[in-house]
């Protein structure tokens, strides 16, 4: 079996723990979800940094698919996230995954785009729809004007915010992952509306 194919064999059944996941005590079929994260103690194959945690020796350290791990290396050193049952400028994160800034979750999106190839795009899909939300400071949101369309569910990409008041730290809808020709690379997560 080749590296890719047991490199997506991983990602369907990251994405199968995601889908479990969207439910906070039982699924839609009155099935238990445990409270307890599922066991993802998987790196993504030929990556040190793609996954919970790393294996890296030290900072230099990258597996064979450099590129992607380098994107992973720094989405990992993000200056600030808000790691699971922990409140951090008043918002508190009850996931059972690290909160990242828009920033960060940006930087990494823009990241796998732009190597654009079937292992950063895969993994990109995988995380960008397990990962919904990020944290900003910014003007107080008022309404969402702009919505993307997922498969099954939707996340707003552009935002009424109230200019008048002062910026808060606040939650922002991560954009889907999508691979895009180059020209259309760097969709912002959070663009305001300010009409």
């Amino acid at each position: 079996m080749t590296r890719y194919a047991i490199f997506v064999i991983i990602l369907i059944g990251t994405v199968q723990g995601f889908e479990e996941s969207i439910f906070e005590d039982e699924d839609i079929y009155r099935i238990y979800v445990p409270t307890q994260p599922p066991s993802t103690s998987t790196i993504v194959p030929g990556t040190k940094w793609c996954g919970p945690g790393n294996t890296a020796d030290n900072y230099n350290d990258l597996g064979t698919l450099r590129e992607v791990d380098m994107c992973c290396r720094d989405h990992d050193h993000c200056e600030s996230i808000i790691m699971p049952d922990v409140t951090l400028h008043n918002l508190y994160n009850s996931d059972w995954f690290p909160l990242m800034k828009c920033s960060c979750e940006q930087k990494f999106m823009n990241c796998l785009q732009e190597i654009n190839s079937p292992a950063s795009n895969s993994l990109g899909h995988i995380y960008f729809v397990g990962r919904d939300k990020c944290f900003q400071f910014g003007h107080p949101i008022i309404e969402c004007t702009k919505y993307q369309q997922g498969i099954v569910r939707k996340r707003c990409i552009v935002y009424k915010v109230d200019k008048m008041k002062s910026k808060i730290w606040q939650l922002y809808d991560i954009p889907f992952y999508t691979s895009l020709v180059k020209a259309q690379f760097h969709v912002d997560i959070f663009p305001v509306d300010t009409t």
